[in-house]
């Protein structure tokens, strides 16, 4: 994560690097996929399509899928080689998913849908844009969703303070040895953590990690014509946060 790169550049080592441990890189994964369920606002049964934006391996998508039976996702990634592996995961849903090769930096890719759009999600993907880039995109997701659609991140933060830094890096530190311990008995993941300096609040690496501030991003959204923002889950530097477009569905 840490290799010299172009602006928002991800090498096939990171993609197999992320393949091998988000889940335990990422403070409680499991806890993100409930919420991001509990957040959609749609009953288990109805029909809906859904972007993820960024979808990595799959998880997210799998866990909207299996959650929403007459859900559709249409799932975005930059990486052919993270969209082939997520093809695998959830080849099982047939053409209840479909993939598609996007360019996060391309900022009006959003315009790609002929479809309705009835939420987008995100993991971990909307930190490589600036703070700019992502007030433009707040606005430009809310102009192409539909009334009474959704807007759900889960991303890491950028801190207010220099306590708030050393919290957070500590935080991610600790939680990322738990997991490694629960997931695998050992600390052979938390060692690699390290070892890559993934953690941006110890190593930060402005040329393609930009976060932004939960307030500032929270200001975006209702800036954006979003209700409902808030900030739904926080933990070590993290934080699944959203709003909705007002409106009948």
């Amino acid at each position: 994560m840490k290799q010299e790169k172009q602006r928002g550049e991800w090498q096939d080592r990171d993609t197999a690097l992320f393949l091998r441990y988000g889940h335990i890189f990422v403070p409680e994964r499991e806890e993100w996929g409930r919420t991001f369920t509990d957040l959609i606002p749609f009953e288990r049964d109805e029909s809906f399509v859904a972007v993820e934006i960024g979808a990595g391996g799959g998880w997210l998508s799998e866990t909207i899928l299996t959650q929403y039976p007459n859900s559709k996702v249409i799932a975005l990634d930059g990486s052919q080689q993270m969209i082939r592996h997520a093809r695998r995961r959830l080849q099982s849903f047939g053409d209840r998913v479909e993939f598609r090769l996007f360019n996060l930096f391309d900022y009006e890719w959003y315009r790609m849908f002929d479809e309705k759009i009835h939420c987008f999600v995100s993991s971990l993907v909307i930190h490589h844009l600036d703070g700019e880039q992502k007030r433009a995109l707040f606005k430009g997701l809310y102009s192409v969703l539909e009334p009474g659609g959704a807007l759900l991140i889960a991303d890491i933060m950028k801190e207010t303070s220099e306590y708030a830094r050393i919290h957070m890096g500590r935080a991610w530190d600790e939680e990322t040895a738990r997991r490694s311990l629960d997931f695998e008995g050992n600390l052979q993941a938390f060692n690699q953590f390290q070892k890559e300096k993934w953690n941006l609040f110890h190593y930060p690496d402005p040329a393609v990690d930009k976060p932004s501030t939960l307030p500032e991003q929270l200001g975006w959204l209702q800036e954006a014509g979003f209700t409902g923002v808030d900030a739904f889950w926080v933990k070590a530097g993290h934080a699944l946060f959203g709003g909705y477009k007002r409106g009948e569905k």
